[in-house]
């Protein structure tokens, strides 16, 4: 086994801010704690960092320099002071001799920009979406897009090692590309303190059976399943006319997901927009079963924290929330895109007797154990110290 005490540096690169309440940037933030408790050294670069003094707005992002140009110029002057860039797929498309760097180079995945565009491809056939914004932004990110999309492919295949969220992920990355010998697959966590967090609060299977509130958490987008809503919420009333529902971070403006629910205001419906990472658990402890009808995700810690919850959760069938769901019991998850089948597996669970519901509870708390920071970043660094090891 590898010598993993030995402190290493380890830059985290990402093009989003470093904030904690982002599920993109979420994993290399608590990953970076993990680290540095066990003693390594671990710095960022995000897109603050790259762009300090801008103000944030659509156009400003689409007219601005690349994330990777500043990612590459900040590399170039600072690759001396570290043995391990962690970098999000697509910030760094450059040849380590470009950037004058001689330690590991690391591209991750949070969810393969490939399924990213297999998914716009989806939903322009299912929902006829159509384009958003006026013509000129529309114009720029286009271009942009055009631009910057094989940026993710070249990162890839410029790295040392591809660092992916799930096991979908690595067989695309084999079949497609033949990058799997370089690609190892490392699932998102918790750290013991915030799964302790949430056991804390959970209430006993009776009060939860009780309540009837289905929850789910995620931004308000058809990608997430916004669109599917409205017939789960009809079919769920029509058999539990009591039941009620919970939306958490949703992002927009309340009115718009009510419009979208077909639904006027009322009390067995509340939405709401953004809360801070801390405020989980508790707004969690009155739910009775959890609801995730994304098409597409990298890991899913909507997922993870509702079993964390000990709150049986329904999902569509779609790599991530499959790696945690398909060994605790297979019926919770059902066919993607399939309303029908959805909604009967929530009603299932509303109507669980208290026994029934108390077992299942603690199989999803059990399953979540599994899912510890603190050992997917001794596994990280096992990982990336040996083969740090065979480039030096």
């Amino acid at each position: 086994m590898s010598n993993v005490n030995k402190p290493l540096k380890i830059l985290m690169i990402l093009h989003m801010p470093w904030n904690r309440n982002l599920g993109g940037a979420r994993v290399q933030l608590e990953l970076a704690e993990e680290f540095q408790l066990l003693g390594h050294q671990v710095e960022k670069f995000d897109i603050l960092d790259a762009f300090p003094h801008s103000k944030f707005s659509r156009l400003t992002s689409l007219t601005r320099p690349s994330f990777a140009t500043k990612a590459r110029a900040y590399v170039e002057a600072n690759a001396h002071r570290f043995d391990i860039i962690d970098a999000h797929q697509g910030n760094l498309p450059f040849s380590k001799g470009k950037l004058g760097f001689e330690g590991l180079l690391v591209a991750r995945s949070v969810g393969l920009y490939a399924f990213c565009e297999e998914f716009a491809s989806f939903e322009k056939t299912k929902w006829a979406i159509k384009p958003q914004g006026n013509p000129i932004s529309r114009f720029l990110r286009n271009w942009r897009n055009k631009q910057e999309s094989p940026y993710y492919l070249k990162s890839l295949e410029a790295c040392d090692l591809i660092n992916l969220p799930n096991f979908d992920e690595l067989k695309y990355v084999k079949e497609q590309w033949g990058l799997e010998k370089k690609s190892v697959v490392f699932p998102f966590g918790l750290s013991e303190q915030r799964q302790q967090k949430f056991i804390s609060v959970i209430p006993p299977s009776e009060i939860r059976l009780s309540h009837q509130e289905i929850v789910f958490i995620g931004y308000w987008s058809p990608r997430k399943g916004s669109r599917d809503w409205a017939e789960i919420i009809r079919r769920i009333k029509e058999k539990i006319p009591k039941a009620k529902f919970l939306f958490l971070g949703t992002g927009v403006d309340p009115a718009q997901v009510l419009a979208d629910l077909e639904q006027p205001p009322c009390e067995w419906i509340k939405i709401v927009p953004s809360y801070d990472s801390e405020e989980l658990p508790e707004l969690l402890s009155t739910a009775t079963v959890g609801a995730f009808p994304s098409y597409m995700e990298g890991f899913g810690f909507a997922v993870l924290e509702k079993l964390a919850s000990g709150l049986p959760t329904i999902a569509y069938d779609i790599p991530g929330p499959r790696d945690m769901l398909s060994s605790l019991d297979t019926k919770l998850m059902v066919s993607v895109g399939s309303v029908e089948e959805f909604a009967n597996r929530l009603i299932d669970i509303l109507q669980l007797s208290p026994k029934s519901y108390s077992i299942l509870s603690e199989q999803c708390v059990q399953k979540a154990k599994r899912f510890s920071w603190k050992e997917i970043a001794r596994a990280h660094l096992e990982v990336y110290t040996e083969l740090l090891q065979s480039i030096k």
